[in-house]
C-alpha cells in the first residue's frame, strides 16, 4: 500500500543517537518511516556529524541539510535583538531552509507536518498552512528552562536569559494556537504546560514519551573497548554532551559538592566525565584528584558498564534524563538528584537512590564502591517493561489523523 508522504523537520541531524535530542529524533523518524514517505529537513551544527548524513536515506525518500556550523551565537544574538525575535528562533533562521519545506510540501502535496522543537516551528507558521497536520514535539518546555538559567546566571546576565524565556514562551503559546497538537516529553511537563496555557487549548496538549533501545543498552551487548581509554577501577561515571550547560553546571556541583567527600573514604576512586564538546570549564575538573574528562568517546558503554555506579546530578533539567534510562537499562544503579529522575518512574529500590544532599550522595556512592554490589537486574527489568520505544510513541499516528474528534478526545 502506497504510503502518504510526511515532512519531518529537526533542529539538529538525527543521527547518531548518541545524545538526548538525537536519540529522540532518530527514534521518531524509525518510527514514522514505517508509516510514511518522510521528507526530512535537519540542519548540522557539528563538523563531525557530517560523515552521518547518508546514513539516513535508508529512513527519508528526500532530505534537506543546511550546514550552520559556522554560525556563532553572538552574531545570532545581535540579529535576534534587532529583529525582535529569540536567538533560537534567529539561530536556526533560513530563507533556503524555507525555500525547500515550501517546495517540498507543494511538490509532494504534504497535508501532515511534524516538527521537532518550538524554534523550528517558523518554518510552516505561515497561515498557507493552518488546513495542514501540523503536530510540534516541543520535548520539554524551552521557556522554562531558560527561566532556570536565568536564575542561576549573574545579574548583569539574566536579562539576556529572561528575554530570551519570555520570547519563547510567546512563541510556544503562539504554536499552541497554530498547530494541531503539542506533545512533551512528561506527564510533569505536559501539566506543566497546560497550567500555562489557555484552557480551552489544553486538549491540543498531549505527553509523548521518551524511549531506550533496550537491546543496545543491555548488560548483554557486545562492545568494542579498544578505542577508549581503560576505565580505572573503582570508577564512577557520568555521561552527557559537555557543552550543554545543566550538564556543565551538575559537573560542577558534584565535583565541588559530592566528590571531596567520596575520596575522603575511597581515596583511589576515580570519576569519569563521558562526552563530546567540554567545555574550558569541564576540562578543568579534569585537574582534580581521580577525575576524568574523556571528551568525545566512540560509545558510552563500555564506560557505563565498567563503573560500580553512574549518577545523574542534575541542579537543572526539564524532560527525562535519556542517560538514567540508559544506565538503568544497562542494569546500572543510578544515584541522582530528584532533578535527575524528574518525568521517570522509578521503582522502590531505585528510589532509595534520590537525593539533593551532596553529604548522602556521596554516603551512597561510597556504600556502593566499598562493597561489591550485585547486577541492578530489577532496573533492567523497569526499563524494558515501560520504555521500549514502541510502546512510548504508540499515541503518534493518532495525533497525525485528520480527525480531529480523536485528537479532541484523547
Amino acid at each position: 500500500m502506497k504510503k502518504q508522504p510526511l515532512l519531518f523537520l529537526c533542529h539538529r541531524i538525527p543521527f547518531p543517537p548518541n545524545k538526548g535530542d538525537k536519540i529522540a529524533t532518530f527514534n521518531l523518524l524509525k518510527f514514522l518511516a514505517r508509516r510514511y514517505d518522510v521528507h526530512l529537513g535537519f540542519f548540522i551544527d557539528d563538523p563531525f556529524d557530517q560523515q552521518y548524513v547518508s546514513e539516513l536515506e535508508q529512513y527519508c525518500v528526500s532530505h534537506y541539510v543546511l550546514d550552520i556550523c559556522d554560525r556563532r551565537q553572538l552574531s545570532s544574538g545581535v540579529k535576534a535583538l534587532l529583529s525582535g525575535t529569540s536567538v533560537s528562533q534567529q539561530h536556526l533562521s533560513s530563507s533556503s531552509f524555507q525555500a525547500w519545506v515550501d517546495q517540498t510540501i507543494d511538490t509532494f502535496e504534504i497535508e501532515n507536518l511534524f516538527i521537532y522543537s518550538s524554534a523550528m516551528s517558523q518554518f510552516i507558521e505561515h497561515p498557507r498552512y493552518q488546513d495542514k497536520i501540523r503536530v510540534l514535539d516541543m520535548a520539554d518546555i524551552d521557556s522554562d528552562k531558560w527561566r532556570q538559567y536565568a536564575m542561576k546566571k549573574p545579574w548583569y546576565s539574566q536579562w539576556i536569559y529572561t528575554r530570551e524565556q519570555r520570547l519563547l514562551a510567546q512563541l510556544e503559546q503562539q504554536s499552541l494556537v497554530n498547530f494541531t497538537a503539542l506533545t512533551l516529553v512528561t506527564p510533569q511537563e505536559t501539566a506543566l504546560f497546560k497550567k500555562m496555557s489557555p484552557s480551552k487549548l489544553a486538549y491540543k496538549i498531549h505527553t509523548l514519551r521518551n524511549g531506550v533501545d533496550t537491546k543496545y543498552f543491555s548488560p548483554l551487548a557486545q562492545f568494542d573497548y579498544s578505542e577508549d581509554p581503560i576505565v580505572k577501577q573503582p570508577a564512577i561515571c557520568f555521561t552527557g554532551v559537555m557543552d550543554y550547560w545543566a550538564n556543565v553546571d551538575a559537573m560542577v556541583w558534584f565535583c565541588e559538592q559530592v566528590w571531596p567527600r567520596v575520596l575522603e573514604q575511597q581515596p583511589n576512586a576515580h570519576f569519569y566525565i563521558v562526552g563530546g564538546s567540554p567545555t574550558d570549564k569541564v576540562k578543568k575538573l579534569a585537574k582534580l584528584p581521580g577525575v576524568h574528562v574523556t571528551g568525545r568517546v566512540a560509545d558510552v558503554r563500555p564506560f557505563v558498564a565498567s563503573a560500580a555506579v553512574v549518577v545523574a546530578p542534575m541542579q537543572i533539567a526539564r524532560g527525562i534524563q535519556n542517560k538514567v534510562l540508559e544506565a538503568m537499562a544497562m542494569a546500572k544503579p543510578v544515584i541522582m538528584t530528584t532533578m535527575g529522575f524528574e518525568g521517570i518512574s522509578l521503582d522502590r529500590n531505585q528510589l532509595k537512590l534520590v537525593t539533593d544532599d551532596p553529604a548522602h550522595m556521596a554516603e551512597l556512592i561510597i556504600e556502593h564502591l566499598a562493597t561489591e554490589q550485585p547486577e541492578c537486574t530489577h532496573n533492567r527489568q523497569w526499563i524494558v517493561d515501560r520504555y521500549s520505544w514502541s510502546g512510548a510513541l504508540e499515541k503518534l499516528p493518532r495525533l497525525l489523523t485528520s480527525n480531529q474528534e480523536v485528537i479532541h478526545h484523547q
